[in-house]
């Protein structure tokens, strides 16, 4: 970003532009010589009236939007695949608008799938989802768990975006379907990140999320409810619930 010093001088104000572009560009524009670095003299209301034109400009240009760094956060911290994203989700509810719940029952597991309305975008990704699954031993007890979002965008794609978050000369391993990050957890050999194509028949795009044992997320009996997450009050009929075997690849 350009750099603009502002001096006094003699009942009035000159500036110094040090680089073009932003501010300092918007007030060589009124008048200030970029050839020489300096200005003459400028009456305080003119100067105040560039710059508060300058800083409306860079306002809607150059600042991130709450609600955009909501949601980089709660990305962010679904990395770390532990429970301290489902705290984060909470918190920065506001940068996901939601319309519909599903809750559908197959064999053995149970999926919850928010809807976005509008999709998010955020680091190079849309976000069109978030998706919680939780499957079930054959005495009906949670033994392991998935969370995460759902993108537009396909697992290799998806991968590209992530590179920051993931150094190293191969930070995923497996196929075009699914890339299971390299970098692990210590001691939690039953956790894993991966970028996998939605289960759903009919889907598209790419699942980001996490897959844990219970046992490495404290034993826990169950991931936080979907309306609590995103929602402090849900009307009940967006949600519906379902058992479609049929909507499984």
């Amino acid at each position: 970003m350009s750099v603009l010093e502002m001096f006094y001088k003699r009942g009035g104000y000159f500036a110094v532009c040090e680089s073009t572009g932003g501010i300092a560009e918007a007030l060589c524009e009124h008048g200030l010589n970029r050839s020489e670095g300096r200005s003459p003299s400028v009456g305080r209301k003119s100067l105040f009236r560039v710059m508060v034109s300058a800083l409306a400009a860079l306002w809607f240009t150059g600042f991130t939007s709450p609600v955009a760094a909501g949601a980089e956060r709660a990305v962010e911290a679904l990395l770390a695949c532990d429970t301290t994203f489902f705290q984060v989700l909470s918190r920065e509810r506001a940068a996901f608008r939601s319309q519909e719940i599903r809750t559908i029952y197959s064999e053995h597991q149970r999926i919850d799938v928010v809807e976005f309305d509008p999709p998010v975008e955020v680091l190079g990704l849309r976000l069109t989802s978030y998706r919680q699954e939780t499957r079930l031993n054959y005495g009906l007890q949670p033994s392991s768990f998935t969370w995460g979002f759902q993108v537009d965008q396909t697992p290799v794609e998806a991968a590209h975006a992530l590179l920051k978050y993931f150094p190293g000369e191969k930070p995923f391993r497996g196929t075009v379907d699914m890339l299971q990050a390299t970098r692990g957890y210590p001691g939690q050999p039953g956790k894993l990140f991966a970028l996998s194509k939605p289960r759903l028949a009919g889907e598209a795009g790419a699942n980001l999320e996490c897959h844990s044992g219970r046992k490495d997320l404290g034993s826990i009996w169950s991931l936080p409810d979907v309306v609590d997450l995103f929602s402090e009050t849900w009307d009940s009929k967006s949600r519906w619930l379902a058992w479609f075997s049929g909507w499984l690849d």
